[in-house]
């Protein structure tokens, strides 16, 4: 601990999105009690149960350096990779810290969460014996390798139940679940397609499932619970509110975790703690078994709420109308700011986007060469991007700080924030980087935070693949219109700016003037040297060129070894420097052959009728001069 001030890292996986908004309220209301506590939660958006998926968002767990933090809190029955699970155990059992496991085993871990096998006991049991069920359908959870897990606690407690009252196993038919509402769904659509009797209740390991058949069975006609009853586990708004509602198990989330902190705490002040212990539950028989009381009973509340989500939903929905229509009229280097500038649409706390520093060089238009931001690795550097909720000054670029990758976590502006949540924010495997909210967000109750982030994530991306799109482009197009060897324009440009810049000197009426230029003998230098030192002799005269000119001079490579020149002829005599140039090359041996060089030269007012076509081909013919009267006295000096 840092003074008496205790940080707690909290991960957890966000594919349950009720749940995970009941546990971050609880942690705000165990902050709210306890000063001294400090908590940051890692958040797995992309829960994978698809095998199709790449699982990178679970990067956001090799963020936090574990001994930087005092204890640990794993939502485990949330996190269903094990290989994930088990690289959390081996990092919490080598920092040696107390952390608290909730919902299943890990090793190195104080265990909390329901008793679930209790429960399910309890619901088979209402089923059985109350309303005289004989055959089955239990949908399945995900189970974990270990058999540890909430999957099979609840499958083996149906079962129990089931041979204790002597249902013969022929009675129940197995589905294989994965926790969400399709596959309940896919569950009742065979079952209904196989042309079997309806079994006398379909039981599912949570209510997610159980929602996804019920709303089948309902949409093809059957009637629950006369043709056939339905149950669920976890008690969340949904089952509420589903029609019939659900029958259920309602677990009392907020105690749970606020429980784990409790015993995280006292763990650290050296007070006993039990290796496990279990949260509040109740079981809600209501229509969807046939039982009616607790539905009524149920009413105002479930009406409340639905008020509450109605109003919530349409502040939210104005919110996040506003910023789409902000970022699809933002220019793509200013995507950032904009989500920057709609950070309340999470809530009342502050926003930071912290980027991966190559990406975030990519959406800039800084793309540092071999670097490849497709990548499912975090990079060492982030750069805080996005600031929304404080009064920052810009540094280079769209930039307000670098930092570290292991001082991220530690950065100055979350070092004070008792309370900060971070979610990866990646496209595929390309990991963006981070974003990190100081509140729980308002809108996780509706189910939408997941939505706004991927709205925001989809627009970044598609503005630095923009961005980037526009920069390859102009390296294209430098390629294009550029001659290699020199740099210089080539034909391409010459057919596309040489134009512009005759158009522009025409104008403003000066002196426009064409100059050629033409290595003599360049046969021979090759033939002699080696086409290497030929090379070498177009690039030494390209230097000269380039000293000899202004900037603004259109200079280009003809073709081989002929150069053309296009200027606002001013007092300075560019021929006469351009010769002068060459024999100072020549005088310094630094090339093994002497450079010669004819130079055409064509002059004529800015008004003048002739096309800069004709110019050059004056310029041309007045070279050729220059060079056949050096050949001319060539032959007469060797004559002598």
């Amino acid at each position: 601990m840092v003074g008496d001030r205790i940080h707690i890292a909290y991960f957890t996986a966000d594919w349950n999105r009720e749940l995970v908004s009941v546990a971050l309220d609880a942690v705000v209301r165990y902050l709210d009690r306890h000063e001294n506590v400090y908590v940051q939660v890692f958040d797995c958006f992309s829960f994978d149960l698809y095998s199709g998926k790449d699982g990178s968002g679970y990067e956001i767990y090799n963020l936090p350096d574990l001994s930087l933090y005092d204890a640990v809190l794993v939502q485990a029955h949330e996190i269903m990779d094990t290989e994930v699970l088990h690289g959390l155990e081996k990092r919490i059992i080598s920092q040696g810290i107390p952390a608290v496991s909730i919902g299943a085993k890990m090793n190195g871990c104080f265990e909390i969460g329901t008793d679930d096998y209790s429960a399910e006991r309890e619901i088979t049991s209402h089923l059985v014996k109350v309303h005289g069920a004989r055959t089955f359908l239990f949908l399945k959870g995900c189970e974990r390798e270990d058999g540890t897990g909430e999957a099979e606690l609840r499958r083996r407690a149906f079962e129990d139940v089931c041979r204790e009252n002597r249902i013969p196993p022929e009675n129940i038919t197995y589905y294989e679940g994965n926790w969400e509402s399709r596959r309940g769904r896919w569950a009742a659509k065979e079952l209904l397609d196989s042309g079997k009797p309806l079994p006398d209740a379909i039981v599912a390991a949570n209510d997610e499932m159980a929602l996804g058949a019920l709303s089948y069975l309902t949409e093809k006609g059957v009637r629950v619970p006369q043709d056939v009853m339905v149950t669920g586990f976890d008690g969340i708004l949904s089952a509420s509110l589903s029609d019939p509602r659900l029958t259920t198990i309602s677990r009392d989330f907020g105690t749970l975790i606020y429980q784990a902190l409790e015993l995280l705490c006292r763990s650290l002040y050296k007070k006993e703690i039990p290796k496990h212990s279990y949260s509040p539950y109740r079981v809600i028989c209501s229509e969807s078994c046939g039982c009616y009381e607790n539905y009524y009973s149920e009413l105002p509340r479930i009406k409340k709420m639905y008020y509450q989500n109605a109003r919530l939903q349409e502040k939210i929905f104005y919110q996040q109308d506003l910023m789409t229509a902000d970022l699809f009229q933002t220019d793509s280097s200013h995507i950032i700011e904009t989500v920057e500038r709609h950070y309340q649409i999470f809530g009342e706390g502050n926003m930071y986007i912290y980027a991966n520093d190559r990406y975030f060089d990519q959406y800039a238009g800084r793309e540092k060469p071999g670097e490849d931001v497709d990548s499912s690795t975090l990079s060492d550097t982030f750069v805080l991007a996005c600031c929304g909720g404080h009064a920052l000054a810009h540094g280079k670029g769209a930039e307000y700080m670098r930092i570290s990758r292991k001082d991220l976590t530690v950065a100055p502006l979350l070092r004070e924030e008792r309370f900060a949540i971070f979610y990866a924010l990646h496209f595929r495997q390309i990991q963006m980087g981070f974003l990190v909210l100081t509140q729980p967000p308002s809108v996780a109750e509706m189910q939408l935070h997941e939505n706004i982030v991927n709205l925001c994530v989809f627009a970044i991306e598609n503005a630095r693949q923009r961005i980037r799109s526009r920069n390859l482009n102009k390296k294209l197009n430098a390629l294009y219109v550029r001659d290699q060897l020199t740099g210089f324009y080539n034909r391409f440009g010459y057919d596309r700016l040489s134009e512009d810049l005759f158009d522009s000197i025409t104008a403003q009426g000066g002196l426009i003037q064409v100059l050629f230029l033409d290595i003599d003998d360049m046969k021979g230098i090759n033939d002699r040297y080696g086409h290497e030192k030929g090379d070498l002799a177009i690039k030494t005269v390209s230097r000269v060129v380039d000293s000899s000119c202004r900037k603004s001079d259109f200079k280009m490579r003809y073709g081989g070894d002929e150069f053309v020149i296009i200027t606002q002829a001013g007092k300075a005599d560019l021929k006469g420097r351009l010769e002068e140039n060459i024999r100072h090359v020549n005088e310094s041996g630094e090339l093994p052959f002497y450079l010669g060089v004819s130079i055409g030269e064509y002059t004529v007012p800015g008004n003048h009728p002739k096309s800069l076509d004709d110019l050059l081909r004056h310029a041309d013919e007045l070279m050729y001069r220059d060079k056949s009267h050096k050949k001319q006295e060539r032959i007469r000096y060797s004559a002598s």
